[in-house]
């Protein structure tokens, strides 16, 4: 049987010693995934924030990731490891960084300036890792994207990165219109339903 990560959360990408930037993301989706999974009897590992690990099951396995990097490191780690895995990659995956203080930045400046570079684009590495895994992957579009937009979106995403599927879905409208995109792409009217197709579709390639 094909062993199963997820990872579920979002990444913190430091700026100083107490501050860093992040998206507001909760893990719920993929700890779901991961406790469902596991309770079919997969070999499931889970790779959360710390927000998100309080949501999973003190018997699901489980660590913790911090920064965009950190959970790259610990991903190729794992992909390195099994190479034939199924990933489910539901990250909010912080897109940028900052030349990051070991020190904490003084509050009391009238302004301050952060500059921010791009941070490595996970996704893109996973099948270059690991040729043979499977890969589901996630898209947030923005508000105003119309749903043949977003599974153009979607369908781009999967064309660059080679992802199984992807699990998109709109912002601000997060519990409805939901798409599982593939050469046949699927609407859901609310995402509990997509959520259960995907957790099918995964079992299927175990």
């Amino acid at each position: 049987m094909r062993p199963v990560l997820i990872t579920a959360g979002a990444t913190r990408n430091p700026v100083d010693a107490i501050r860093y930037l992040s998206a507001s993301a909760t893990g719920r989706t993929g700890v779901a995934v991961a406790t469902a999974l596991e309770a079919g009897g997969a070999d499931t590992h889970l790779l959360a924030s710390p927000e998100a690990a309080l949501r999973a099951p003190a018997h699901l396995s489980t660590d913790r990731y911090g920064s965009t990097r950190d959970l790259m490191a610990r991903m190729k780690a794992w992909l390195t490891l099994h190479p034939d895995g199924v990933v489910v990659h539901s990250c909010a995956v912080g897109d940028y960084e900052v030349a990051a203080s070991d020190h904490k930045i003084a509050s009391n400046q009238d302004e301050l300036v952060l500059r921010l570079t791009p941070t490595p684009k996970i996704l893109d590495h996973l099948k270059r890792w690991a040729p043979d895994c499977r890969v589901v992957s996630f898209k947030a579009a923005s508000p105003e994207t119309t749903p043949e937009r977003l599974v153009e979106i979607a369908q781009a995403q999967r064309a660059r990165t080679g992802s199984d599927l992807v699990f998109a879905n709109v912002i601000g409208d997060l519990e409805r219109s939901v798409w599982l995109v593939d050469d046949a792409p699927t609407a859901f009217p609310d995402r509990g339903a997509a959520v259960a197709t995907l957790i099918a579709r995964v079992q299927a390639w175990l």
